[in-house]
């Protein structure tokens, strides 16, 4: 499994400096043009969208997600369908 945060509003250096103070453990791109909200409807912050390892969206959740949830979420979506 790959956990990726994808910076959407935030201008680059801001970014890289929030993940440098907050030990932000897992990889950070930065959303040039808008292109991966776009592609995956991102209506506000945080979104946090689950990629199947074919490329199909397996889930979106819109807001906060706390531990307990997205694990439940992920031993659903590791069963498959």
């Amino acid at each position: 499994m790959t956990f990726l945060g994808v910076n959407i509003w935030d201008k680059e250096e801001a970014s890289r400096k929030f993940v440098a103070e907050r030990g932000v453990p897992y990889l950070i791109g930065h959303d040039k043009g808008d292109r991966v909200a776009t592609l995956y409807g991102v209506q506000g912050t945080p979104t946090t969208v689950f990629v199947a390892r074919d490329g199909r969206v397996a889930a979106v959740v819109q807001g906060v997600m706390e531990l307990e949830s997205m694990t439940a979420l992920l031993e659903r979506l590791s069963q498959g369908p």
